[in-house]
C-alpha cells in the first residue's frame, strides 16, 4: 500500500510540477509576445509620426495576429488599401485572411464580400463575378450586395438577360429594384428590329410596365413601335399615357404626338390638346409647339402673344429666340439690325446649351440618357428646367 500510495503521490507532483513550469513558461512567452509586440507597434508608431505611412501600415500589417477581435482590423486596412487604389495589397490581404486558419469560420463571408469587391475595383469582372456568384447560391448573409454588384457587372458588360434573372430574384427581397428591370426590358426591346420582330419587341415592353407601370422610357418605345408599325391611333394612347407617368418627360414626344395626328388626319385636335397641356403643365417645349400650329392656324399676332405671355413668367432663351423670330417676320419692312443681333446671341447661348441633368449626381447632358453615366442611376438625367444655361 505505502509503495503504491508514495507512486501516485509522486505522479501527482510530477504533473502539478509541470503544470506551474508550464503556465511560467506560457507566460514568459507571451510577456516577450506582448514585448516584441509593443516594440513593433512602437517602431510603427514611429514611423507613422515621421510621415513614413507605408513603412508604419506595413509593420502593423505584419504584427497585427488573425483573430475574431482583430479581423475587423485588418479589413478596414484593406478597405483603406483599395480606396487609395492600391489594389494589389488589398487583394493580398484580402486573400491572406481567407487563407489564415486562425480566422473564424463565421467572418469569411465578410472577408469574401471584400475581396470580390477587390476584384471588381481592379476590373478583373470575372473572378469578381465568380465570387458573388458563389455567395448568391450558398445563400450568404450578404447575399443581397452581392446581387447588387452582379447586376452592375452584367449592365457593364451589357448583358441584359443576365441582369434580369438575378434582379428577378433581388425583387423578391427588395421591390424597389422594379424600375431597373423594366429599363432591362426596354434595352432589349430597342435591341429588336420592329419591322421583323414587332412581337417580341411588344411583349418586352408590356413586361417592362409590368414591373413598372409608371416606365415613361416603356412607353415611349410603345409609341414608336406602333408608330413604325403604321398604328398612329395605339401610338398616341401611348404616347398620351407619359403626362400621367411623369410630365416632365412629356416634351421629348411632342414631334411624335404631332405626327400620329398628321397621320390620323386629325391636325385639328391637336391645337386643343396641346392648349389643355399648357393649361396643367407648362413648358417651353411645349409652348412652342403650341405656338408653331396657332401660327398656321390663326396667324402670326396669336402666336407672338402666346409666347410673350409665357415668357414674362418663364423667361428661357429658347423662348426669346422664338419671340425674335416671331417679331421679325411680324415686322417684314422694319430695319431688323438688332433683332438679328438678339438672334445671334441667342443662337450662341443655345449652341451651349445644358438641357438634361441627372437630380442625383448632377451630371449634366445635351441629350437624353435613360441611365446616368456618371451615378449609373436609371431614369435619374431629367430636362433642366433651367433652360439656356451655358455649358
Amino acid at each position: 500500500m505505502s509503495g503504491g500510495f508514495w507512486s501516485l503521490a509522486f505522479l501527482f507532483i510530477a504533473v502539478a510540477v509541470g503544470f506551474l513550469l508550464g503556465r511560467l513558461d506560457g507566460r514568459r512567452r507571451q510577456r516577450r509576445r506582448l514585448l516584441n509586440l509593443s516594440r513593433n507597434y512602437a517602431q510603427g508608431l514611429d514611423f507613422l509620426l515621421g510621415e513614413q505611412h507605408d513603412r508604419a501600415i506595413e509593420t502593423f500589417v505584419r504584427n497585427l495576429e488573425i483573430n475574431e477581435h482583430t479581423y475587423e482590423t485588418h479589413l478596414a486596412l484593406g478597405r483603406m488599401f483599395r480606396k487609395r487604389g492600391e489594389l494589389d495589397r488589398a487583394t493580398s490581404l484580402h486573400q491572406n485572411l481567407l487563407d489564415s486558419p486562425r480566422l473564424p469560420d463565421e467572418f469569411k463571408e465578410d472577408v469574401q464580400l471584400e475581396l470580390a469587391r477587390d476584384f471588381l475595383a481592379a476590373g478583373v469582372l470575372d473572378r469578381a463575378e465568380t465570387i458573388f456568384q458563389d455567395m448568391v447560391d450558398g445563400e450568404s448573409r450578404h447575399a443581397e450586395a452581392a446581387m447588387r454588384h452582379l447586376m452592375a457587372i452584367f449592365e457593364a458588360e451589357k448583358d441584359w438577360h443576365s441582369a434580369m434573372a438575378v434582379g428577378e430574384k433581388l425583387l423578391l427581397r427588395d421591390h424597389s429594384v422594379a424600375s431597373t428591370l423594366a429599363h432591362y426590358c426596354c434595352e432589349l426591346a430597342e435591341r429588336l428590329d420592329y419591322h421583323t420582330e414587332a412581337n417580341a419587341a411588344r411583349r418586352l415592353l408590356r413586361r417592362a410596365l409590368s414591373f413598372d407601370e409608371g416606365c415613361v422610357r416603356a412607353s415611349l418605345l410603345q409609341g414608336r413601335l406602333e408608330l413604325a408599325r403604321g398604328n398612329p391611333d395605339t401610338a398616341l394612347r401611348a404616347f398620351k399615357r407619359i403626362r400621367g407617368q411623369d410630365p416632365e418627360f412629356f416634351d421629348e414626344v411632342l414631334d411624335d404626338l404631332e405626327e400620329c395626328y398628321r397621320q390620323l388626319g386629325r391636325e385639328e385636335e391637336l391645337v386643343n390638346f396641346l392648349l389643355e397641356c399648357c393649361g396643367e403643365h407648362p413648358s417651353t417645349p411645349l409652348v412652342l409647339k403650341l405656338s408653331a400650329r396657332l401660327r398656321e392656324r390663326v396667324g402670326e399676332e396669336e402666336a407672338a402673344e402666346l409666347v410673350t405671355r409665357y415668357m414674362q413668367h418663364h423667361p428661357t432663351v429658347r423662348g426669346l429666340r422664338e419671340m425674335v423670330e416671331l417679331s421679325m417676320r411680324r415686322n417684314q419692312d422694319t430695319d431688323h439690325e438688332q433683332l438679328g443681333i438678339l438672334r445671334r446671341l441667342s443662337d450662341r447661348l443655345l449652341a451651349g446649351e445644358i438641357q438634361y441633368q441627372c437630380h442625383r449626381c448632377g451630371f449634366e447632358a445635351r441629350s437624353l440618357h435613360w441611365q446616368c453615366p456618371g451615378c449609373k442611376g436609371w431614369g435619374t438625367i431629367r430636362r433642366n428646367p433651367e433652360e439656356g444655361t451655358p455649358a
